[in-house]
Formats: C-alpha cells, sequence, structure tokens
C-alpha cells in the first residue's frame, strides 16, 4: 500500500505518531456509529458513549489520550494509544479511579507490543477485568468489518489513512530514541550477556556428554553463542536481544535443541514442553535468570539447566 497522507505528515512529527493516532480514534468514534459498535465488541459491553474527547485533564491522575463521556458526563471509557512510549505512572491503576463502576479502559499497541505491555500492566493491575489490550490493527479491522454492514465510503476512507499510519509503525517496530535508550548500560549488558556465553563454553567442554568437534562460536544479527552436540542433540546455546523482547517469558538466554545434524524435531518439541511448558517455544528453551545473581551464578546457573533439559530429553527419548 503506498504511504497515505495521515502517514507522510505524522512521520514528518514523528514525537507526535501517538497524538495523530490518538486523535483520529477520537475523530472515528465521534463520526462514526460503526466506530462506536467496534469498541463495544473488543470491550465486552452492551453499550458506549457517543461523545469522546482527547487528553482530558483530571485533577491528579494523569490526562488519558481519549475519554468516553457517558450521559451524565462520567468517564465510562478511556482509551489509551501506545506505540512504543513506556507507561507512565498514573496508568493504568490512577485511571481505573477514574472510571465509572462499569467503566472499562482500552490499551491499543503495535502487535509487536502486546506480550510485554500485557505484563507489565498485570502487574500493575492483577489481571484487571477492567483493562483490555488489544492492537491498533485488531481494532480498526473490527471498524471496517462493522462498516460493511452498511458501507459508508468515507469511513473507509478514513480507515485507510489511518491503517496505514498504524502499520507504518508496527512494522517498523523501533521507537524514537530516547535518553534511556542511549544510555551506556545498555550497551554493557549486551556486552555482559555474550560475556556469559562465552564462560559457559569451556565449562561444557569438560561436560562428558557433549562433544564441540566441528563446532563454532558465532555471532548473529540479534546476538551471540555457540554450537555444540549434547548427548546426541545438536545444540546451540546463545544471547538473543530478538527473543528477550518478542518471545512471552522474557529472557535473553536461549538453548536450542535439535537433531544430531541440528534439524528440528517434532519429537523433541514434544518432550521440550512437557519438561516446561512456558519456556519451550518449537525446538528453542528460555533459560530464566533471577534478579541479584551475579555473573560466576547467571554462567553456574546457566550451564545447570543445560545439563537438566538435556539429560531429561535424553531420558524420555532414549526410553520412549
Amino acid at each position: 500500500m503506498p504511504n497515505s497522507l495521515l502517514a507522510h505528515i505524522a512521520s514528518n512529527f514523528i514525537s507526535e505518531y501517538e497524538n495523530v493516532a490518538n486523535s483520529s480514534i477520537a475523530y472515528l468514534l465521534n463520526e462514526y456509529p460503526a466506530s462506536q459498535e467496534a469498541l463495544k465488541s473488543i470491550l465486552g459491553v452492551d453499550n458506549v458513549p457517543t461523545y469522546y474527547v482527547t487528553e482530558m485533564s483530571t485533577d491528579s491522575n494523569g490526562r488519558p489520550d481519549v475519554t468516553g463521556l457517558d450521559g451524565n458526563g462520567c468517564k465510562s471509557v478511556i482509551i489509551e494509544g501506545k506505540f512504543w512510549a513506556n507507561l507512565t505512572h498514573n496508568q493504568p491503576n490512577n485511571y481505573l479511579k477514574e472510571i465509572t463502576d462499569e467503566g472499562k479502559i482500552l490499551f491499543l499497541a503495535p502487535d509487536k507490543r502486546l506480550n510485554s505491555l500485557n505484563i507489565e500492566i498485570d502487574k500493575r493491575t492483577g489481571s484487571s477485568e477492567k483493562v483490555v489490550i488489544s492492537s491498533w490493527i485488531e481494532f480498526l479491522s473490527l471498524i471496517e468489518k462493522e462498516n460493511n454492514k452498511n458501507h459508508n465510503h468515507q469511513l473507509s476512507s478514513d480507515l485507510l489513512q489511518i491503517n496505514e499510519l498504524c502499520r507504518k509503525m508496527d512494522t517498523e517496530g523501533m521507537p524514537p530514541l530516547s535518553a534511556s535508550d542511549l544510555d551506556p548500560m545498555n550497551g554493557r549488558v549486551a556486552s555482559n550477556f555474550s560475556d556469559v556465553i562465552d564462560e559457559c563454553n569451556p565449562i561444557l567442554r569438560e561436560w562428558e556428554y557433549s562433544d564441540f568437534k566441528g563446532t563454532k562460536t558465532t555471532s548473529a544479527k540479534y546476538g551471540h553463542g555457540f554450537y555444540f552436540r549434547g548427548y546426541n542433540f545438536g545444540c546451540s546455546l546463545y544471547f538473543d536481544s530478538r527473543k528477550w523482547f518478542v518471545i512471552n517469558n522474557h529472557t535473553p538466554i536461549w538453548l536450542y535443541i535439535g537433531s544430531n545434524d541440528w534439524k528440528k524435531s517434532e519429537t523433541i518439541s514434544h518432550y521440550l514442553n512437557d519438561y516446561d511448558s512456558f519456556n519451550s517455544f518449537d525446538n528453542d528453551f528460555g533459560i530464566i535468570l533471577h534478579e541479584g545473581m551475579d555473573k560466576n551464578q547467571i554462567v553456574d546457573h546457566i550451564v545447570n539447566e543445560v545439563k537438566k533439559v538435556l539429560e531429561y530429553l535424553n531420558r524420555k527419548i532414549t526410553n520412549g
């Protein structure tokens, strides 16, 4: 799809992406009943307001992006549109104080951010039923579905514009740099994890069930690791910054476990899932680290986890 006018304008004012998108959502909800029907669907409620305002200030609980006011002027819906900005200290707990007893809060975010945002919000709210998290694209698709019941050409045109803006931010996947992004500690952490992987290498070489013949250490786009064989499995132990971000268990250290020639194996995947379903993803196993571990403890923990999971798989597969 060619770049839309809205996406083009917003891209020239990159810090205003969220403001442009949130204003667009408020406009859609105020102008088109189909948008309100979509909002009912995504929130799981029978009624939503017909009037929405942006950045409505409160005395002490922040300034929500979009607020839906009921017939009494009370806040029955709050919509917080996110691309890559962090949650503020008000979100969402203080917003819960603002809405009516039957009110709902909707967070909209890029697909790539949903998992991490959901975890962060759950930590703050304890999985409140009043908070709903959805992607921009899912919400806009619901509006489009409602519009197809009684087609409005103007709404279709508006949806094309905002869809392209949201897809641009969703697919590009990199927020504007902030001061915290440029903190030298970020580089130090990544470097430390690569060092940790390197320190695991000689320890695993001493393990009687490992074989490093013909294998190598390698760096890749998202991290650093090395290949080896454990029992009769082709393995790779590595640091991966992308998996750290996008996969649900959010750990930087991963162990790939394949067949002897490193090919994926459904059998291994099956038993790996039996071993630890939360940290198993196909033939990849995430090794969870714990706050407060020093470097030596991290290395020992990783090596022990590698041995434990490979011993388990070998026993299961050997014994059938």
